[in-house]
């Protein structure tokens, strides 16, 4: 059993000239969003065993705070294959025949398309949203078992 722990990237820097876009960083508020994330992780059992990041620095910060949040000494593996504009066909190559609870921080659309490949489903993950998925590769197959906004996190 593979268990995904989708996460978006906490708010974040406005685009504006002067700042490259893989350069954004989280502001205050995407820094309190990604420590809910863990909290709320936490608080639900998940504790992740790898993590795969989008190399942009907005996401490479909410996977640092949410690890250290939940006092985890996990190095992040960056990969394109999650940057924003990415076809998710090759990191569900890549996920096949992986085991444990895996820890994943990108951004839209590319993690809405993934979603939408691995369950069937259309599904619009918000700025600092997290959504489960639990892989039986026995069963070939994969469920949606959760999909929660900061503003649900926010009551648990």
């Amino acid at each position: 059993m593979t268990i995904l722990l989708i996460v978006r990237h906490g708010e974040s820097e406005p685009q504006t000239e002067g700042i490259v876009d893989q350069d954004r960083k989280l502001v205050k508020k995407g820094v309190k969003q990604m420590r809910r994330v863990a909290n709320v992780l936490e608080e639900l059992g998940y504790e992740p065993e790898q993590v795969l990041v989008s190399p942009l620095l907005r996401a490479v910060q909410s996977a640092e705070i949410i690890l250290d949040e939940m006092g985890l000494d996990l190095k992040a593996e960056t990969t394109e294959e999650l940057l924003p504009d990415k076809d998710p066909a090759p990191l569900v190559e890549k996920l096949k025949g992986q085991q444990g609870t895996i820890l994943i921080v990108g951004h839209e659309p590319q993690l809405s398309k993934l979603v939408k490949v691995l369950v069937s489903g259309d599904v619009e993950i918000k700025r600092g949203g997290l959504a489960v998925i639990e892989i039986d590769p026995v069963e070939n197959k994969s469920n949606l078992e959760l999909l929660l906004t900061q503003k649900v996190m926010k009551l648990i």
